[in-house]
Parts: C-alpha cells; structure tokens; sequence
C-alpha cells in the first residue's frame, strides 16, 4: 500500500454494536463419538441493522458448531442434507472494475450494475463435507466429486488419531466451492490432548475463544439501504471475490468483552480469497506484544513466539493460536483488532504503526475500505494473568539430512493463464525433468545466480482432470518446491498430513508472451531477488511448527517436507483461495505402499 491520499468510505453499518457470538459446542465423547449433523436452508442476522440472510449452514447456524473431540477417540459424524430452499446468494460479475467515482466496486455493496448469474441461482444444494486438517481416510476425507444430494447423507469417520488442533470443516463441492462456503457452509473443529492439558491453558469459554474470520457483502435497495442478501460478487480485472465487510462468528465488526485476564484465541483465516495481517490496537498504537503465539495449522509449536513486527498474517485456511493478555486492562478499556492487508494479496509489507486508528490503513484502490475486523471491551473481574509457557510441543521432528537425502523431489509451477472474455484460468502444473534435445522445447529453466541452467523442466499435467502423476511412498520422505510465477499469494493446501517448511527462495521470473498455454509452460526461473522484490522470503517463527496450509508469495519459491504415514489412497492439493480451486488451481495425489509399487504401470 502506498502512502499517497487515499479516498475514504464511510462505513454504512455501525461497528462494534454486536456482541460476539460464541459458536454452539458439540463435545463429541457426550454422545459416544457418534454424531448427526443436518446441513440446512436457514436465516442469519449479520448485523443488528440487517435484516435476516438467506444462507446454507451445517445445523442452520452460521458459523456451524464447534465440535470438539479427544486425540484417539474415534468420531463418526452423519453429515445429513437437509437442504429445500434455492442458493441463498446472488452472485454477479459487475461490468466494471471501479464505479462513476473511481471506488472499486468490491469495495461498494450491491450487483454494481451486474446481473444475477442463473447457474449459481440454480443450484439446489449438492454437498461434500471436508475435515480440514484431518488425518482420515480417503472415503472420508471430501473427496471434491463425492458429492450427495439434498434428501441423502454421507457417513464420515475421523479417527482423531493425531496432534491436538484448531481444524475446520466446509463444503468442497466440485466447481462451486466458492459458493457453498461463502453461503455459510464452515464451522471449527477442535482436537483436545493431554500434553496441552499438562500446560494449563484455557480450555472452554470463557476464556478460550474460536474466532472464524470472513469478508461478505450484502445487497443494497435502490435507496441505498442494505437488504441483508448476500452478495458475491467479482469485477473484470479481478476474478477473486474480496468482500468489503468483515465478519466474525457470524457478525460484522462485532464487540467481545473480557475480563482481566489472559485469553486464548482460536483464530480462523475462513474467507474464500482474502489475507489478513492482524493488528491489536489501543488508542490508535498497536499493542502486539500481548500477544503470544503458541500454535498454527496442525498444534502447538515447539516454543511460544511473538507476533511479526507488522502484524499476524493469516491467509485463507491458515489458522493461529493466540494467548492475549487483557489482565492489566480497567473496564471501560478497549482494543480494536484491525487488518492491514491489501488485496489481492502480494505479501507487501505495511508497519503496524501505520494502523493508527485502523484509519491510515484504509484503502480502497487495495480492496481494504474498512480495516477494523472486531473490538475487545474489558469488564470487571477478578485479574487472571497466567505466565507464558516456556516450551510447548515436545513431539515434533524436523526431517534430518540424512531423512531428505534420498526423498523423491517434486516441483509445482503456480500459474495463470490469461483468457480472452473468460475470467483467467489458475492452475498448478506438475513438472518433470526434461529430455535433453529441442532448445526450444517449451520449459521452465531453472537458472543459478551465475547464470548456469541447473534444471529444464517440463509440464507434465496441469489441470484437475489430467492423469495423477504424483504417487508418494507411504512412510517414505518427499520435498516439494512450490515455484510462483504469478503476481499474487497462493496459499496451498495439502490434504491428509502436515509438513515442515523448509525455505523460501527469492526468484526472477521471465515469461515470454503467451507461455503459459493451455497444456505448456515456457518460463526463466533465476535463483537471485527480483530487483522490484520487496520480501523478505524468509520462514515466520510460527511456521516453525507442522502446517497444511503455506502461502506461496510472488518472486518465491516454497520449499517443504512431507510425508504421508497414515493412509493409503486418493486425496488432492489445491490453492485456498477458493475462485482459484474452483478455476482448476487443484491436482489429485495418490498415496500407495511400497509393496504396489511394482505393479503400477
């Protein structure tokens, strides 16, 4: 973002007037670990000025509720599809970029002088639940095509035999994920254990919180007022849907009381394509030294850590564990979480201090009109501070040397096709090592810092449909390279295990005029910082820990190390920012035992 005069919108709901909802808990052992959940046509109030949204919700609610289940104690959930009312959302693609007065329109609610798509208006309510962050078996796992229909149901079983986490589970509906979740199909999924009970944390309200954090809009009547429809909505030159009003729990720019004490917040990044960078502010200065970092994606990290200078970045499906202490705080105190990521997201820094207020954080030519994202209120109450934990998990291994030295390598080209009157296709092309022969073979060379080609390599399968052709061991060591050739941040997504970050590489990338085809990639990838490059492209503490979700910024490539040791069986990979999976930014992986490795052709 720059710091040029900016215009400012004048929010048209009141913030922080709501109180927070707290998600309904299922506590899973209640009820022998076996559980029905009815996905449902229902109302919603986002605001109090609102009136009620048409949504899909897994038991009417939004967000769904939170189960909460014990490591290895098995869950069996009948997920039931109670759907009878049409798509609750009108979904448009306005004609234009910005309005009369230059303001983008995603910033603006209302169709923007688009028209409702009838594909979406016709969609009836086809459904597919994924446990994300789940180590379960592949009939279990929402697989993207196993859909069920309104009127049928699907039996899933998780065993829970794994590390103690925030997950999540959503529709994955092939093609229309984007607005099965945007409709209101999410809700959270905590995982308890004994290690994170030995350290006293907060358990239960009220002092732990989960926090599900989502950008929507709303339609607006002929004089401005807002109707309470939802709204998805996207321009020409942005195919990702980046809602102007920020929602948590189900509430815009809700209001939370807290005692003097210390919390723990369960935060969720549940939006379809939009990054936040998370700031604490009091009196307009940020105040992120009270808060504590003690777990992402898959549990605890190793040590606690503190927040990044500039904020807590969360892309979509990323997930934080947050002590914050409010024990000094006299009642009547606030604090306003606020967010400072523009959008699309390119990574760019912004200084917490330029927060002040949330007001210098706000821009609209960034997609970012209104920063705020809640407030914490402090009440009377008996001061509970609890000293920081020294270390946390003592269950994780990084890879050795010695693990990776033999593991297979793969490579990942994130890319996007330009297309002519179609939104641009998004894609991740798998690649392989190319034949030596054709110097004008479409590749990707890949160049050292001296100039020398230490690899050509070419597009073995692009889109989702294409023939699998990554078949990890079971038990058996992979690195990956996640190699982005675009302009944006893609965070991936790896279904059935966590995995170690290993690195973040600056590169350069040359691609010529239409080399990415529809089946080809043509591209110089040089091991050396783009001279425009402004990160760092350097692993954050909190990705120190076990992750399924990493965002892959511009200029970079990611390298990680997984290996896949539960389950055998068809699972999938995928960009989270959810119009990119739903434009092909997904390929399948097949897990296998050694011992059928011969007798695959």
């Amino acid at each position: 973002m720059t710091g040029t005069m900016r215009p400012q919108l004048q929010p048209p709901l009141t913030p922080f007037v709501d109180p927070l909802p707290l998600p309904r808990r299922i506590l899973a052992g209640q009820g022998g670990g076996e559980l029905t959940v009815r996905i449902r046509a229902a109302a919603h109030r986002f605001h109090r000025d609102l009136p009620e949204s048409r949504v899909w919700a897994y038991e009417g609610l939004v967000p769904g509720p939170t189960v909460e289940a014990e490591r290895g104690q098995p869950v069996r959930v009948c997920w039931r599809n109670e759907i009878d009312q049409p798509y609750p959302v009108v979904v448009t693609l306005a004609p234009a970029e910005t309005d009369g007065d230059g303001v983008p329109v995603q910033c603006l609610p209302g169709l923007s002088g688009g028209t409702p798509d009838p594909d979406a208006a016709a969609l009836t309510g086809y459904t597919v639940v994924h446990l994300h962050g789940a180590v379960t078996a592949a009939p279990s796992d929402g697989w993207t095509e196993n859909i069920f229909a309104p009127g049928q149901h699907a039996v899933s079983d998780y065993p829970m035999d794994q590390r103690a986490a925030l997950l999540w589970y959503h529709d994955h509906v092939m093609g229309v994920t984007r607005l099965t979740v945007y409709a209101g199909l999410a809700g959270l999924w905590i995982i308890r254990d004994q290690r994170e009970r030995e350290l006293g944390l907060p358990e239960g309200p009220p002092f732990e919180v989960p926090l599900l954090v989502q950008d929507r809009n709303f339609g607006q009547a002929a004089g401005g007022r807002l109707t309470g429809e939802l709204v998805h909505k996207t321009d020409p030159g942005t195919m990702e849907a980046f809602a102007p009003f920020t929602v948590v729990n189900g509430k815009v720019w809700p209001v939370h009381d807290v005692q003097p004490a210390t919390y723990r917040l369960r935060v969720l990044n549940g939006s379809n394509a939009r990054t936040f960078r998370l700031v604490l502010l009091r009196d307009g200065r940020p105040e992120l030294d009270r808060i504590t970092q003690i777990g992402t994606d898959s549990g605890l990290l190793p040590a606690p850590v503190a927040v990044p200078a500039d904020g807590l970045v969360l892309a979509p499906a990323e997930r934080a564990d947050l002590l914050v202490d409010f024990s000094d705080l006299e009642p009547g105190g606030q604090l306003t979480l606020a967010s400072t990521a523009g959008a699309p997201s390119g990574g760019h820094p912004f200084p917490a201090t330029g927060a002040a207020e949330a007001a210098e954080a706000a821009d609209p030519g960034q997609l970012l009109p209104y920063p705020d994202v809640m407030r914490f209120r402090a009440v009377a109450g008996h001061p509970a501070r609890r000293p920081r934990p020294g270390r946390l998990a003592t269950d994780i291994t990084a890879p050795t040397q010695a693990d990776l030295s033999g593991a297979v390598r793969r490579a990942v080209a994130l890319a996007e096709q330009e297309l002519d009157g179609r939104p641009n296709m998004v894609t991740m092309r798998e690649l392989a090592v190319a034949a030596d022969g054709d110097p004008q073979a479409p590749v990707i060379t890949v160049v050292g810092q001296h100039g020398q080609t230490l690899a050509r390599l070419r597009t073995a399968a692009v889109h989702f449909e294409d023939a699998a052709t990554f078949f990890p061991v079971l038990g058996r060591w992979e690195v990956w390279q996640l190699i982005n050739l675009t302009g944006d941040t893609h965070p991936i997504h790896i279904h059935l295990e966590p995995f170690h970050v290993l690195a973040r590489r600056p590169i350069t990338v040359t691609v010529p005029g239409n080399g990415i085809g529809d089946r080809d990639t043509t591209a110089t990838v040089r091991l050396a910082r783009d001279p425009g490059d402004e990160l760092d492209h350097v692993i954050d503490a909190s990705e120190r820990g076990l992750k399924d979700t990493v965002r892959v910024n511009p200029h970079e490539i990611v390298e990680l190390a997984i290996r896949f040791q539960a389950y055998s069986g068809r699972y999938m990979y995928h960009c989270h920012i959810l119009e990119h999976e739903d434009r092909d930014m997904m390929r399948p992986i097949v897990i296998m035992p050694a011992q059928l490795m011969p007798f695959m052709s």
